[in-house]
């Protein structure tokens, strides 16, 4: 059962003066609909099974007494600002220290899109990013960084098409215990 009523989007076309039964907009409000719902909410039993799902989990290194930085660049994503239900898209970068323990290069790209696929700002998708990968991987030092186009910048208010926003966390493991930077 859609959690969206497909009449509501009908309605607010019909309130911008377009006709819902004209065949190129006839299906708009159903795809909408569809659409939005995929920005539903999630909470930690998400999360579980999702990663159950994806068979999700680190995997014990062979030489687990070295210190190994492993970093991946350029890994895209898209999310929807929920400011202004408009996208915003881009590129993650992350870094980590080993702890003995590593995961699938393809898993990051999945925590990423399971992350990013709610109505969220750009500094809470970085740290949510970061809490989830601690949440399956074991590491001494994580840095998250999200470079990205927000759609609200180029279609509306100022109109630029040259701004991008860059947001990064940094989280490292002390002696006493977790250090944000």
């Amino acid at each position: 059962m859609p959690i969206i009523k497909i009449q509501d989007i009908g309605n607010i076309l019909t309130d911008l003066n377009y006709d819902v039964m004209d065949e190129s907009i006839l299906n708009t409000p159903t795809r909408y609909a569809s659409y939005l719902e995929t920005f539903k909410k999630k909470n930690d039993s998400d999360f579980t099974e999702f990663c159950q799902d994806n068979n999700i989990k680190c995997s014990a290194m062979k030489s687990s007494n070295m210190n190994i930085i492993v970093t991946l660049n350029k890994i895209s994503i898209s999310s929807m600002c929920q400011h202004h239900m408009l996208p915003f898209y881009g590129e993650v970068s992350i870094s980590y220290t080993t702890k003995g323990y590593t995961l699938g290069l393809s898993k990051f790209k999945r925590l990423i899109d399971f992350c990013s696929n709610e109505l969220t700002t750009q500094e809470e998708l970085t740290k949510k990013i970061a809490h989830k990968i601690q949440l399956v991987l074991p590491v001494k030092c994580l840095h998250v960084r999200i470079e990205c186009v927000h759609s609200c910048m180029i279609v509306r208010g100022i109109k630029d098409l040259n701004t991008n926003t860059t947001t990064e966390i940094h989280i490292e493991e002390t002696e006493t215990g977790i250090l944000n930077i």
